[in-house]
C-alpha cells in the first residue's frame, strides 16, 4: 500500500496564524512517498530512504509508547521540560502517529507491518515536511488495514501528531497537505481552493536554517507574544488574499512587502535574505517573504516566496539560491 502527501508554502500568515489571524497557504508538488509492507512477525519495522530502519517496536508496545510520549508533552506544557526532548528517539514521532490509529480503530494485533518513507521535500525548510511524512504514513497505514478515513479525520491525527513537534497546534501544516490546493485558515475556519491563480510565482531556497521550526516559534512567543503587532499581520493578510485570488498584481505587490517587512520587524528574516529582497524590487520590480519560519539566527531562512514578471535566475544564481517555478498540488494527501 502506498500514499503520497504534498509539501507546502505559505502565501501569508507564517508565525501569526498562531495567534489567531489568517493564514493562507499552498500545496506543492513536492512529496512525501510512504509505503507499507507485509512482514511475519508482531512488529512494525520503519525505515528512512537512504538511512536505513530508523525505528521499530513490537504491536503491543505501541500503547505504552503513546502513552509515554503523551506524559513527556504533559510535563512540557508544564514547563518542566523542552519540547526537543519530548520525542526521545528518531522514528518515535510515527510510532506515535500509528499508536493513535491504532487505539482509534480496531486494527489487528497480531499482524506487523514495515513502513518504507521517502521524502522528497526539504526538512526545517517551512515547507511542511513533517506534516507531509506523517500524513503520508498514517494515510498507507490505514489504507493497508483498510480503515477509511476521511480527509477531516486524517487531519485531526495529523494535526494531533504533529503538536510533538512544534509546541503547540498550529493547524496549518496538516490542512494543506491533507486538502491540498490552496488553503486559508481563520481559528478554526477553513476554506479550500483547489486551483491556483497563475502570478508568475517562484520557490527561492535560501537554504536549510540553522535552527528548527519549533526553536523560532518558541522565541517569536517570548518576544512578541502579547504584542499587538498580530493585527498589522492581520490586516495584510485579508489584503493580500483578496488582491491574491483577484488577481491584482499591484495591490499584491504591496501587501507582500509589507509582509515581508513585519517578518523583519519579528526577527525572522537574516541579513542575506533582506539583501536578496531589495535586490529583486531594485532590479526586477519583483517581491518576495519568507515562506514558512524563518530563522531567529543564522544567514538561511528555507524557501522564499517570490512574484516577479520576468524571472530571477540571474538574481539567484549569485546568491547561490536554487530557484523552481510554483506548482500547485490540488489533491492532497491519497494513495497511489
Amino acid at each position: 500500500m502506498r500514499a503520497i502527501a504534498p509539501g507546502k508554502i505559505i502565501i501569508s500568515g507564517e508565525h501569526a496564524v498562531v495567534y489567531g489571524t489568517p493564514a493562507l497557504a499552498v500545496a506543492v508538488n513536492i512529496h512525501a512517498h510512504c509505503e507499507v509492507r507485509p512482514v511475519n512477525d508482531a512488529v512494525v519495522h520503519f525505515y528512512l530512504d537512504n538511512y536505513g530502519r530508523l525505528a521499530e517496536c513490537t504491536i503491543s508496545d505501541l500503547e505504552s509508547l503513546r502513552l509515554t510520549i503523551d506524559e513527556a508533552y504533559q510535563a512540557y506544557l508544564l514547563g518542566q521540560r523542552d519540547i526537543s526532548s519530548v520525542l526521545a528517539r528518531p522514528g518515535d514521532l510515527y510510532l506515535y502517529a500509528i499508536a493513535g490509529l491504532f487505539s482509534a480503530h480496531d486494527i489487528p494485533r497480531d499482524q506487523g507491518f514495515e513502513i518504507h518513507l521517502k521524502s522528497d521535500i526539504p526538512m526545517r525548510s517551512g515547507m511542511g515536511s513533517s506534516a507531509a511524512t506523517v500524513a503520508s504514513v498514517l494515510a498507507a497505514v490505514a489504507g493497508y488495514f483498510h480503515v477509511e478515513l476521511d480527509k477531516m479525520a486524517l487531519f485531526r491525527f495529523t494535526s494531533h501528531t504533529e503538536r510533538l513537534q512544534h509546541g503547540c497546534n498550529s493547524t496549518i501544516d496538516p490542512m494543506v497537505t491533507v486538502h491540498g490546493g490552496l488553503v486559508r485558515m481563520e481559528n478554526a475556519q477553513v476554506e479550500t481552493r483547489q486551483e491556483l491563480p497563475e502570478l508568475n510565482w517562484y520557490l527561492v531556497n535560501s537554504g536549510e536554517p540553522e535552527v528548527s521550526t519549533g526553536q523560532c516559534v518558541a522565541e517569536v512567543r517570548r518576544r512578541f507574544g502579547k504584542s499587538t503587532i498580530w493585527n498589522e499581520f492581520h490586516s495584510i493578510i485579508t489584503g493580500l488574499e483578496q488582491a491574491f485570488l483577484c488577481r491584482d498584481v499591484g495591490a499584491l505587490k504591496e501587501y507582500v512587502k509589507r509582509n515581508h517587512q513585519l517578518l523583519v520587524d519579528i526577527g525572522v528574516v537574516p541579513g542575506t535574505v533582506q539583501r536578496f529582497m531589495e535586490d529583486l524590487r531594485s532590479r526586477y520590480n519583483a517581491v518576495g517573504k519568507v515562506s514558512g519560519a524563518g530563522a531567529v539566527y543564522g544567514e538561511k531562512a528555507g524557501f522564499l516566496l517570490v512574484q516577479s514578471d520576468q524571472p530571477v535566475t540571474d538574481l539567484c544564481r549569485e546568491y547561490g539560491f536554487p530557484v523552481t517555478r510554483l506548482q500547485c498540488d490540488p489533491h492532497g494527501v491519497r494513495l497511489c
